[in-house]
């Protein structure tokens, strides 16, 4: 498997290539620039040795070649010597040519041919010099060593100034991004709620809000599965005790054959379906409020006052041995609404009330689509056994709460009320 380098190093290699390229690329134009002054000055002096050639020596003396200052002059590139015109090639007016002979990349040549052409007084003439070790001026010796000394110095400083920039650079940036990976590192249910500390830039601070977004979502998708689970397993008990005590009466019935056999068997066969029903309806609507769906329940339409009689009877053995009075008042009110949604609610609600009231009245009003069900629970046992309807009123608030089914709770000194439109 291929090493992957680390983030602070690629940043310092790559700081340390960008000093290098500049270093040289200094130090190329330093030397271009100290050539350039050199043949800046030997122009100059070429054309002021020409002016007093000129001047000094007659007109018909001058076309040969003659040695003046220690310049070649001639009127013609043929008279020029013979090692300048090798090396050269003629120079076109006011430029100056020169040509290294054994020149290495870290040692001074051991010649210099320099040559110009200089018109003066309407005619033209080619100058030329070659300088030797030897007959070159002590001064360019050591012009030249201090500006290699200079170049040194420069360059050294540059390499060291952009090296502690890039340590400065790498520490400035590597602190919040450690700082970023022990955060995300201690992340757990209680802290992802928690605001993410500054991280110094706005990159890292965006980067922190998006693990956290992320980690929630993750969280709470996590936690509909959880309550998923948990409500199914609460609210399907029912159905399923269903099923299997009419099995088992069902097996009854098989072994001791009687009168009126073929219709009780009827009878249970018609609850162990309509159970099994309950049941598909149940997964379908705990799932549809677990992922979150965008879509609707199918409604259909029932009898709302018959709804609440069958519940009644459904969780009336809450109230068995107990002094409790139940008052119910319905009227028929035919409505369009999910069914398995609404026999949740309604369910809960009076399962609810009948555990918890162990003496006094549960009262059932029913006007219309809202349901009003107020118990007492004075004289409750705190050390009751918890039959899971906790669970049952979160799963209510959740359904009302997503099919927009206005929902209240309140409690008084001896009572509980709740009240519930359906639609």
């Amino acid at each position: 498997m291929k090493r992957k380098i680390r983030l602070k190093w690629f940043v310092a290699l790559s700081f340390l290539a960008l000093a290098l390229v500049l270093v040289a690329g200094y130090s190329f134009l330093s030397a271009r620039s100290f050539v350039r002054g050199m043949d800046s000055v030997f122009a100059g002096n070429m054309d002021q040795v020409v002016e007093s050639y000129v001047e000094t020596v007659p007109a018909g003396k001058r076309r040969p070649l003659n040695l003046f200052s220690g310049y070649h002059i001639a009127g013609r590139w043929q008279q020029m010597p013979d090692e300048i015109r090798k090396v050269l090639t003629p120079p076109v007016q006011s430029a100056v040519l020169r040509k290294y002979h054994d020149a290495g990349w870290f040692s001074p040549p051991e010649k210099v041919y320099f040559v110009m052409r200089v018109t003066c007084g309407g005619d033209s003439y080619f100058i030329s010099r070659t300088v030797t070790r030897a007959s070159a001026s002590p001064l360019v010796g050591r012009n030249a060593a201090q500006n290699m000394h200079l170049l040194l110095l420069l360059s050294l400083f540059s390499v060291l100034t952009l090296v502690g920039i890039t340590w400065l650079v790498i520490r400035q940036v590597e602190r919040p991004v450690r700082a970023l990976g022990q955060w995300a590192h201690g992340l757990n249910e209680s802290s992802l709620d928690a605001v993410p500390p500054d991280f110094s830039y706005p990159e890292l601070n965006e980067l922190a809000e998006l693990i956290r977004t992320s980690l929630g979502s993750v969280k709470k998708s996590l936690e509909r599965e959880y309550l998923f689970l948990r409500h199914s397993s609460h609210e399907l008990r029912t159905p399923i005790s269903v099923i299997r005590n009419n099995v088992e009466l069902l097996h009854k019935l098989q072994e001791h054959p009687g009168g009126n056999r073929e219709s009780r068997q009827k009878r249970i066969v018609g609850r162990i379906d309509r159970a099994s029903l309950t049941m598909k309806h149940l997964t379908e609507t705990l799932l549809w409020l677990s992922r979150e769906s965008e879509g609707e329940l199918p409604a259909e339409t029932l009898d709302l006052e018959q709804l609440i009689c069958d519940l009644i009877e459904e969780s009336r053995y809450l109230l068995k041995d107990k002094d409790v009075d139940l008052i119910v008042g319905t009227d028929a009110c035919p409505v369009s609404i999910p069914g398995i949604a609404a026999r949740i609610v309604l369910g809960n609600l009076i399962r609810n009330a009948f555990q918890h009231t162990h003496c006094g009245t549960v009262r059932i009003t029913q006007k219309g689509r809202c349901v009003e069900i107020k118990n007492h629970t004075a004289g409750e046992n705190a050390s009751a056994p918890d039959l899971g309807f906790g669970l049952g009123l979160r799963l209510t608030e959740q359904l009302t709460e997503k099919l927009g089914w206005p929902y209240k709770r309140r409690s008084e000194a001896d009572c509980h009320l709740v009240e519930v439109c359906l639609g």
